[in-house]
């Protein structure tokens, strides 16, 4: 009996605290910014005042508001299709058996084990309009007429920063799916060949199939990392020019530290956590069933 009660005690106390850091740094939040969306306040004065919806009410007439928005879905396209899709290619590439192959994957895989604020000052520095790197190579091939403020014109900012991402991110996804790769039974792959099956017959009726967990992996954090892109712009452009690329973490961002506008920042965080869950909830539902499967 005593020993009973022992082994309850161990499991509740190794239970709790996981449990009562996740209340005290995730739900606690999370409650205390839904109070906030309700609510006027600076940030600094002691009080704060409760104006009900009004803050929803604003956030959806500001036009910065529907800028962001487009943006985070401009970048939810981007990560699901870019990013996988390169990775996938270049993961095709060295599974061919090509020599230096591990030489290659840290290559590609470097990238992605630089911070993104690294990644945006080095970014930055190619992309100067005057010295730059990418318009010196325009001068270089003749073609200086295509010289472009690249981070600061609001047309091609935003498309810009993505190529600053693709260059960081893909490595992430090759990794995937190259261990994907090497998981495939090899008897798979020799029964397409003794069939004589070509290689895209081989990638459409064996590879892709058998890549579908990598794939969840991939285009799940491929997700997440969508709805909660923020260093890597923020340390490029600071959501400008004239917010054209702001997404809702830095508008949250700069309503929050910069206009000091604490219920209004409160509110788009509220609507990008029902974004977030909208996206992120899909992934978790499959993993959830995986590990029933397991179970």
């Amino acid at each position: 009996m005593k020993l009973a009660t022992e082994k309850k005690l161990t499991f509740f106390c190794f239970l709790g605290l996981p449990v009562v850091l996740f209340a005290i740094f995730i739900v606690y939040p999370i409650l205390w910014t839904f109070f906030l969306s309700f609510r006027a306040w600076d940030g600094i004065s002691p009080n704060s005042v409760f104006i009900g919806l009004e803050n929803y009410r604003t956030i959806f007439r500001t036009d910065s508001f529907y800028i962001a928005l487009f943006n985070n879905l401009r970048w939810l396209i981007f990560s699901l299709t870019l990013p996988p899709g390169l990775g996938l290619f270049l993961a095709l590439l060295i599974d061919r058996k090509i020599k230096q192959e591990s030489f290659f994957q840290v290559v590609f895989f470097l990238p992605y084990a630089v911070t993104p604020v690294a990644v945006a000052s080095v970014w930055s520095w190619l992309y100067l309009p005057r010295g730059g790197f990418f318009n010196q190579l325009l001068i270089l091939a003749g073609l200086g007429h295509l010289r472009q403020v690249w981070l600061g014109d609001p047309n091609i900012a935003s498309y810009s920063v993505m190529f600053a991402n693709l260059w960081w991110n893909t490595g992430f996804s090759m990794v995937i799916f190259f261990a994907g790769l090497r998981a495939i039974p090899s008897e798979l792959l020799e029964a397409a060949d003794i069939d004589g099956a070509s290689f895209r017959n081989k990638l459409q009726r064996v590879i892709l199939p058998q890549l579908l967990p990598s794939t969840v992996v991939v285009m799940g954090m491929a997700g997440i990392g969508a709805m909660r892109i923020f260093d890597l712009i923020y340390a490029s452009t600071r959501g400008g020019p004239a917010h054209s690329t702001h997404v809702l973490a830095t508008l949250m961002y700069h309503y929050a530290l910069q206009l000091f506008n604490m219920g209004f920042a409160s509110g788009i965080a509220i609507i990008l956590l029902i974004l977030a869950a909208i996206v992120i909830l899909p992934y978790i539902y499959y993993n959830a069933g995986k590990l029933d499967d397991i179970t």
